[in-house]
């Protein structure tokens, strides 16, 4: 299937400054409003940092109201010393910081063909913030798990029917053992150097990096110790993909990935004038190693430019420069390949649920 399937590139003029985002002039794509849903406008997909407002959300229930004051997270289950965390002891602690990007699982969910139940995302479920807030481990250390400890599952204050007709239940997602004590799995009270907003969990989230979304409980409340694993609505009805033989397994790491931020698809370039074609790129398996670049719709490759970017568990980015050498249409694609040797595929393998879309999507231009 050819990778250009537009019939005209479109004539959307080139923004004066295309790597300016103005976060002050704009809002999230709105994709539902109870619970909220909305995705990080295009622009903003350019700035290596997201601004707050802009972050993506992603809400299943409704968004509960916290005092802070009233707030405390209960760490029991398989342990020999049950914890009770109050807001206050949590803000005494050392902070740790570390940028981290997350991606919801139904990222991209929309390009899927046929189509599929569930939020029709486009480009914009992903976004890159700094958090900060102590890790887990010393926690779950202190409460003393049991040798036969397996999980460790997370939930959160908010609450609903996870499909209709469905008893009303918390978001609960639980993590490996190993994931929960890794030293960067963090209680986060801080986004962006500001106090976590009520969208993105306040007062207290859980951060897992290089995993999708899900596994980053909001409004996080009460931590169990299982010894065995967890089955609860979104841990086994939900964000599971089939594999070959068809049979639904859990979905964890973020699949390999990239896009083109600039130009957007449609954008009108004057021929010989130079661009930076640019976008960004992750892996939940590791660093991006490199990201490979096609002008002409997958016929030739070239290395793209990783730029210094890729701190802390962030997405990379990458430019390509070009000068579009006479007027036509042109189809640009891109692909990562990371440090575990995965390499991002041309297409998606389509699910029933719609996660893990991260096939090379073409950006089309015409330079005139």
């Amino acid at each position: 299937m050819p990778l250009c399937t537009c019939t005209d590139a479109g004539s959307i003029t080139v923004a004066e400054d295309p790597a300016c985002t103005r976060p002050g002039a704009a809002q999230l794509v709105p994709i539902d409003t109870e619970p909220v849903v909305g995705e990080t406008p295009i622009a903003a997909l350019r700035s290596w940092l997201t601004p707050t407002p802009l972050f993506y959300v992603r809400n299943h229930y409704s968004v509960p109201k916290i005092d802070p004051a009233d707030w405390s997270l209960s760490i029991s289950g398989a342990v020999s010393n049950p914890t009770e965390i109050p807001y206050s002891d949590l803000l005494r602690l050392p902070k740790k910081t570390l940028p981290a990007m997350l991606e919801c699982a139904g990222n991209n969910r929309s390009d899927l063909e046929p189509g599929v139940p569930g939020n029709p995302f486009e480009d914009g479920a992903v976004s890159n913030a700094i958090w900060a807030g102590a890790p887990l481990k010393p926690f779950l250390q202190q409460a003393g798990f049991t040798p036969d400890a397996v999980e460790v599952l997370f939930e959160g204050a908010d609450r609903g029917e996870p499909a209709p007709g469905r008893p009303v239940v918390p978001y609960q997602r639980s993590l490996p053992l190993q994931v929960a004590l890794h030293p960067d799995t963090l209680l986060v009270y801080e986004m962006n150097g500001e106090t976590l907003t009520p969208d993105h969990g306040f007062p207290v989230r859980l951060i897992v990096p290089r995993w999708y979304g899900m596994a980053s409980v909001k409004w996080l409340t009460s931590i169990r110790v299982l010894q065995k694993s967890f089955v609860g609505f979104f841990q086994t009805e939900r964000y599971v993909m089939e594999d070959e033989a068809g049979i639904d397994q859990q979905i964890s790491w973020m699949a390999v990935k990239s896009f083109v931020n600039w130009p957007e698809h449609g954008t009108s370039l004057p021929v010989g004038r130079p661009v930076a074609v640019s976008g960004m790129a992750w892996s939940g398996a590791g660093p991006v190693r490199r990201v490979d670049v096609s002008l002409d719709g997958g016929e030739t490759w070239q290395d793209a430019h990783l730029d210094e970017s890729a701190l802390g568990y962030s997405w990379q980015q990458w430019h390509v420069d070009w000068t579009p050498p006479a007027p036509g249409h042109y189809t640009i694609v891109a692909r990562a390949a990371d440090d575990s040797g995965n390499l991002q595929p041309l297409e998606t393998r389509w699910n029933r649920l719609g996660y893990c879309v991260n096939g090379s999507k073409p950006v089309c231009v015409t330079a005139e």
